[in-house]
């Protein structure tokens, strides 16, 4: 899949907004304190997604192998990382709504 199509999956939440983060670009939930669900690296190589289930993690990792790795903040792990190139947008786009949900995004 191409970052034009993650970009396009990650601001077709509700309210997701597209913003600067430390040289990435972040996907958030709209408002000042906006949290970030998800973050694309300038290449558009990688998608970083924010999973906070341990579970879910994992299972995204068994289920995604040639696609989807850990994401760790140091010693922490904090998400996933998606490789675009080996990516399906079907797929992507469950894995950014259940991030958008996790960090607060209410469905409509």
């Amino acid at each position: 899949m191409t970052p034009v199509q993650a970009r396009a999956l990650a601001l077709g939440l509700p309210g997701a907004v597209e913003k600067p983060h430390h040289g990435l670009t972040s996907f958030r939930l709209p408002g000042a304190k906006g949290r970030i669900f998800a973050t694309m690296t300038p290449d558009g190589a990688e998608l970083r997604v924010f999973i906070k289930d341990d579970d879910a993690r994992d299972a995204w990792i068994a289920r995604e192998a040639a696609a989807v790795e850990p994401l760790f903040w140091g010693a922490k792990r904090c998400g996933v990382k998606v490789l675009l190139a080996a990516a399906k947008p079907s797929w992507v786009k469950e894995l950014l709504a259940q991030a958008w949900r996790e960090n607060g995004g209410a469905a409509s």
